[in-house]
């Protein structure tokens, strides 16, 4: 009786839960037909004959039938036997041919085979050098019309099904919910792209997004690291094998390790005394013994309060100032003393900490212990520009010293604006650049990119992660052909307009000298109008040319999105912005927020920024500004009697309004039967208005608001208004508590600027006892 097990080729053992199309993949991935295959694979003619063991190529599928089986070990874990699963299933997709799975002891007595995984015979007579391909490197052989794909490891064999399927099959996973699978009944692959190793330059790589917490998704690009919530996120037992090189995956603080506040000092702790470092050792070797009983690692982070030190305490100081003024200094003399006294408790132990803010730039006169791994965060980079750029040459000198004392290292760095999570970030080509150069460090052995970690539906995520994944593993690629790959599989005929639009981006960064940094807010010098309306025309451009297909429409509609807002955001200021400039351009509100109510859908956007903010409250402050665009207004006192020319009259329409913390609501008692309500318990300075609309000449500003002042005490703070950069001036609720409009001047006098970035603003008390602040408008007098 025979023990193999025989399976018709669906997704097994590991795999995901969704109920699957015909052609055998989850149908929650969009499958698009494509009319050729990756290089590497051709597709044969009917008359071609079957290749032989002395062919160029190997024959997989003709007419839509195979003679292959695809040969398991009866020894295999769940992860090898997922990979074989997941070359069937696809296989299967691409050619319409059924591909056994058999799990054996034995192969079955053919030639025509395709063996997954190391622990069988045909694997080990292979002439395979295991200890060369790494942690996830693996090893691809012929034999005949047999085919071997083996790594080192399990995850290494998964990775080589995969590579196998993208590279020479022609898979994309361009996204957790968008793959692209080629379409052909006759498939051959050239037999010398099925000999060699494969192994990634880059040893732990990974990008925390939300929009990839799909672990699938993450595995299938080859991403082998967990980090933050992708603990959390389901990972079905056939692909939950991730990397353990780098033992931040799990955060511990200073002072979550060292918890007793009499080593602590200026918010971090006492790093050169011998008593602190004691007690580091005590609570660390209790963080591993407990991950090392939960089946984990013999490591774990110990790394700074994520924040500034801007008063250490006098030893650390001197031993800082004894190796060149940096206070990475006593970070790594006490992390060298502390892996070292674990190790004599837990000898394979190894720890890792951080190059971050004050402790970025590398020590001189010291070496970091091998059993360390150093994390370097240059997160006040510009990352418009390469790490490695002259813009950044602070930054790229520092990483490359770094790499010279550390044997062990991963670059964390920043993939976003963490003040606007759609909010186009130019940094698309400058990674690549920065990927390119990190590889030339030989103990750079780590990639982690942050980008909207919480949340899903951020700009341009899936573009990056495919392109950085690639690159994480073959650094020689060309990061422009990459971008132009993507874009053509995942956005169609609108690849074209889309790659303009980033190009335009890239160039206003450059034009306007902006220093993209990782909290880039939404009024930067970039995102001028000019530059915002072609990107109008070209997103227009891009929907024109895929109106018939509703998938890339979507996927248009999520990038367009963060061009909408901005426009929304300021659409009465640009609207003056474009009359003052000559600039053909229309904000068309109601329009255009119908379509950002689309786009929001198509994004699924769950989160503004890093710190929260819920988009749909957007919608309401964006039809309310709608509403109140041109109804009339009565004049303030201060302007009656006055020429049009000597004052100026801004109300909803114009002024920049910051959802969630802003309402715009009817009002009887306001100038135009409208107001801008903010509660009382914000501090956001959620009105705001760009200096640079003012009319020719000097002048005051004034504010028309109303305070709903609630339980607040009369000499409490009713509101602050002020100009930016400048003075600022807080109203008692003694002043407004009568609940009528009051007008309110800003301090000081203003002549119109060249750019937004001085702005008058109005900010509630952050009080909750005042219940709201009510800004009906702000109007400027001649002075």
């Amino acid at each position: 009786m025979s023990n193999d097990s025989v399976e018709n080729g669906t997704v097994a053992n590991g795999a995901e839960t969704d109920s699957t199309a015909p052609g055998g993949l989850p149908r929650r991935r969009v499958l698009q037909a494509g009319a050729g295959l990756a290089a590497g694979a051709m597709a044969l003619s009917p008359g071609q004959a079957l290749a032989t063991g002395s062919a160029p190529s190997i024959r997989f599928a003709r007419g839509g039938r195979t003679a292959y089986t695809i040969y398991v070990g009866a020894g295999e874990d769940a992860v090898v036997r997922h990979a074989a699963h997941e070359l069937a299933t696809y296989l299967k997709s691409i050619t319409t041919a059924t591909f056994p799975v058999v799990v054996a002891d034995r192969p079955r007595s053919t030639d025509h085979l395709i063996v997954v995984g190391r622990h069988n015979l045909v694997a080990q007579r292979a002439g395979i050098d295991y200890g060369a391909l790494s942690d996830d490197g693996f090893a691809l052989r012929t034999h005949g019309q047999t085919v071997v794909i083996a790594g080192d490891s399990s995850r290494g064999t998964l990775y080589g099904a995969y590579w196998v399927l993208d590279r020479l099959f022609g898979v994309r996973w361009f996204g957790p919910d968008f793959t692209k699978v080629p379409r052909t009944p006759d498939l051959s692959i050239s037999r010398a792209r099925l000999n060699g190793d494969q192994v990634p330059h880059f040893r732990f790589r990974t990008v925390l997004a939300g929009d990839a917490n799909d672990a699938a998704y993450r595995q299938h690009n080859m991403l082998n690291g967990l980090r933050d919530q992708y603990w959390t996120v389901p990972r079905a037992a056939g692909i939950d094998t991730w990397s353990t090189y780098w033992p931040e995956e799990v955060e511990y603080p200073f002072q979550q390790v060292v918890t007793d506040p009499k080593h602590w000092y200026g918010g971090q702790i006492t790093l050169m005394n011998p008593e602190t470092r004691s007690a580091a050792v005590s609570g660390l070797v209790d963080i591993i013994k407990e991950r090392v009983a939960a089946g984990q690692d013999v490591s774990t982070s110990f790394y700074q309060e994520d924040r500034w030190w801007t008063s250490p305490d006098p030893a650390s100081q001197a031993f800082a100032d004894a190796h060149g003024g940096s206070l990475a200094a006593p970070v790594v003399d006490m992390i060298n003393d502390v892996v070292g006294q674990v190790r004599k408790q837990i000898p394979n132990a190894r720890l890792s900490t951080q190059g971050y803010m004050w402790s970025f730039t590398p020590p001189n006169g010291l070496r970091v212990n091998e059993n360390v791994v150093m994390t370097i965060a240059p997160i006040h980079a510009d990352f418009g520009q390469s790490l490695f750029s002259e813009t950044n040459q602070e930054i790229g000198d520092s990483i490359r010293r770094w790499g010279k004392i550390s044997e062990h290292n991963v670059l964390w760095t920043y993939l976003c604006t963490f003040r606007s999570y759609t909010q186009p970030f130019p940094d698309w080509w400058a990674l690549g650049d920065a990927i390119k150069t990190l590889a030339e460090i030989p103990t750079m052995q780590g990639y982690f990119g942050q980008s909207a970690w919480n949340a899903i539906g951020a700009e341009f995520t899936q573009l990056r992660i495919w392109v950085i994944s690639r690159l994480l593993w073959d650094p020689s690629l060309d990061p422009d052909a990459l971008i132009r790959e993507f874009l053509a599989g995942y956005y169609g005929a609108a690849a074209k307009p889309i790659y303009t639009y980033m190009q335009l981006m890239r160039d206003a960064v450059e034009e306007t000298s902006t220093m993209l940094g990782a909290y880039t807010p939404d009024d930067a010098p970039y995102l001028g109008l000019r530059t915002l309306a072609r990107a109008d025309e070209l997103f227009d451009e891009a929907e024109a040319a895929i109106r018939g297909d509703a998938t890339l429409l979507r996927h248009v509609h999520a990038l367009r999105l963060g061009i909408d807002l901005l426009l929304l955001q300021r659409s009465g200021y640009f609207r003056l912005v474009a009359e003052r400039d000559g600039i053909d351009w229309s904000p068309d509100t109601q329009a255009r927020t119908r379509r950002f109510e689309v786009e929001l859908k198509a994004a699924g956007l769950t989160q503004l920024e890093e710190g929260g903010g819920d988009p749909q409250t957007l919608i309401p402050v964006f039809r309310g500004i709608a509403a109140a665009a041109g109804r009339p207004a009565t004049r303030p006192d201060a302007a009656e009697g006055l020429p049009a020319s000597d004052w100026a009259d801004y109300q909803e329409d114009v002024l920049v309004l910051y959802a969630p913390a802003v309402t715009v609501a009817e009002d009887s008692s306001a100038s135009n039967g409208h107001t801008v309500r903010m509660p009382g318990r914000s501090r956001d300075w959620a009105v705001q208005l760009p200096l640079d609309i003012l009319p020719e000449g000097r002048w005051t500003l004034h504010l028309s608001v109303r305070v709903d002042t609630g339980t607040a005490a009369p000499g409490a703070s009713a509101l602050t208004l002020g100009v930016h950069p400048g003075p600022s001036t807080g109203v008692p609720v003694s002043q407004v508590a009568d609940g009528k409009y009051h007008h309110i001047a800003f301090p000081g006098t203003y002549e119109r600027t060249a750019d937004a970035s001085t702005y008058a603003y109005v900010a509630p008390p952050g009080n909750a006892a005042v219940n709201s602040v009510s800004v009906d408008r702000i109007y400027a007098i001649k002075a």
